[in-house]
């Protein structure tokens, strides 16, 4: 008689079994057996087109950046990585220069590629940037934004809503589809703005600052009962048209969220000491 049968998902999203824990040690025929019929069933990157393995590699390797899978300052091996992900050494390349470009990794001759690494003094940097930015592209999506844009904002914070009243409990999957939908959320307020450049701007900067927020544990109660205060306050100014309140809540909240991902990751900041006087 086996004891109660433990299910573990193999490849998300494709296949399942269901095996007694005996079963569950990697090393063992079955689970061996099991593994190959999983890579078995499973699309393959490498036979994607080469563009769509470009992206895929991209959205994958930022995602597991961001969301802190792959370690600041961790070093990025190409082969490491192909075999963690299935995709070819190219793609993977390519992949990692847009990561340069956005900030998210880093490169040297002779010493490859590994991820940005985070300090106080850049956590620093990205929140006075997002808070010009960002602020700036929130203002001209109000000054400009149609009534398509105001129904984006209002379905944004719908969604963003029922995800938060839906958690139950702080595992992985909620936190990270409450992320995205706060991002979304973000994003939505700010798509009313024309600048291409200003958009893409906040896009980096978000991310960003997404990422330091992924190395806390600052989260709050679950199970939830809606939005936060502030986020309802911001939703609220935008669709009144009220710049100068909705810029300056926006503002507020970057710095909010900023100052606690600071204690949480780097501690309470040293107050500078005196200096003495010069005895006489």
């Amino acid at each position: 008689m086996f004891s109660a049968p433990r299910k573990i998902s193999l490849k998300p999203q494709i296949i399942d079994f269901m095996l007694p824990p005996q079963f569950v040690n990697e090393g063992s025929p079955a689970m061996i057996q099991a593994q190959a019929m999983a890579r078995s069933l499973a699309p393959s990157s490498q036979d994607a087109p080469p563009g769509s393995q470009i992206e895929g590699a991209y959205r994958r390797l930022r995602d597991d950046i961001i969301s802190g899978m792959l370690a600041p300052s961790e070093k990025l091996r190409i082969e490491h990585l192909r075999q963690r992900y299935g995709i070819g050494a190219s793609a993977l390349r390519e992949a990692l220069s847009r990561l340069v470009s956005d900030g998210l990794a880093e490169c040297e001759a002779q010493r490859g590629y590994w991820v940005s690494p985070v300090s106080r003094a850049e956590l620093a940097d990205i929140t006075a940037t997002r808070q010009v930015i960002e602020v700036e592209t929130l203002r001209q999506s109000i000054e400009l934004g149609t009534l398509e844009w105001e129904g984006r904002v209002v379905a944004a914070r719908h969604s963003l809503e029922r995800v938060e009243t839906s958690m139950v409990e702080a595992t992985r999957e909620a936190i990270m589809g409450w992320e995205r939908a706060n991002r979304a959320f973000h994003m939505a307020l700010i798509s009313g703005c024309p600048s291409r450049w200003l958009l893409r701007f906040t896009e980096l900067l978000y991310d960003q600052s997404q990422r330091y927020r992924h190395r806390t544990v600052l989260r709050r109660p679950i199970p939830r009962r809606g939005l936060s205060g502030e986020h309802v306050a911001i939703v609220e100014a935008t669709l009144a048209r009220d710049v100068k309140r909705a810029c300056a809540l926006l503002s507020q909240h970057v710095e909010n969220t900023a100052r606690a991902v600071d204690i949480a990751i780097f501690g309470a900041a040293v107050p500078a000491r005196k200096p003495r006087r010069a005895r006489s």
